[in-house]
């Protein structure tokens, strides 16, 4: 009795097995032989993916660069190459259109790995006027004279864009060019220097059609002066004619 309960059991439990087998082959064949299926299963898949690498970015602290001391000073081309990010300090320098620019801030896209290296510590002059992102190896100053109008203009928008974004740094030196002496409180960039020097010259200009003005009037006084004075003494000569005249 007892083994014919034991084999019942047994049984039971291989054919519980072979459906719950069964049962499984029925629902991976029709996954595999639907295309819909497969497709929810990879967006599905995918989806699971994006949240967990978003939980993921969302527990690494983000990496804060220290604050380096203000630089203010004129590069050779070679000076400037020591500044590429992979120095002690990590500073990234970058020259366009005769100027050096600060750009650590922005290291993520101008240091070491970023998308714009190739710039760093250079002359980004040509690459950004022929969109070109490679290295220029040149050991000489290049002064793009063989640049026509419209990379000369690029130049220029992207000289701009750098005066607003980054910090201005100094000149980049021509062959034989001697560097400026900074001082402490000397802080401005190209663009300020020329905003006072235009200022200046036009309170210049105000001042001498001020001096001039007043010059015109004292003129403009005199000569009224000297024409009252004529006609009083053609006065007093009439009037001695008309004297003689009666007597």
């Amino acid at each position: 009795m007892a083994d014919e309960n034991l084999k019942t059991s047994s049984s039971s439990s291989t054919e519980n097995e072979e459906l719950q087998s069964s049962f499984l082959v029925q629902i991976f064949n029709e996954i595999v032989q639907s295309p819909l299926n497969l497709a929810l299963i990879g967006f599905i898949t995918l989806l699971i993916y994006k949240i967990m690498k978003e939980r993921n970015k969302q527990h690494t602290p983000p990496v804060i660069e220290p604050e380096l001391p203000k630089l203010r000073r004129d590069f050779t081309i070679q000076e400037l190459k020591e500044f590429d990010g992979k120095q002690s300090d990590g500073r990234v320098l970058v020259a366009v259109n005769g100027s050096v620019y600060d750009v650590t801030k922005g290291k993520r896209f101008y240091g070491p790995g970023g998308p714009y290296a190739a710039f760093g510590g250079r002359d980004a002059s040509r690459g950004l006027a022929t969109f070109s992102v490679t290295s220029s190896e040149k050991e000489e100053y290049d002064d793009l004279s063989d640049l026509n109008s419209m990379e000369m203009e690029s130049v220029r928008e992207w000289e701009m864009q750098f005066k607003e974004k980054y910090t201005y740094v100094g000149r980049l030196l021509k062959p034989g060019e001697q560097p400026t002496n900074y001082s402490d409180e000397d802080d401005d960039s190209p663009n300020d220097s020329s905003s006072a020097t235009t200022t200046a010259a036009a309170a210049q200009k105000t001042n001498d059609d001020e001096e001039k003005t007043t010059n015109d009037d004292d003129k403009v006084k005199t000569i009224s002066h000297d024409n009252d004075a004529d006609e009083k003494q053609t006065k007093d000569e009439k009037d001695k004619q008309e004297k003689s005249k009666d007597e």
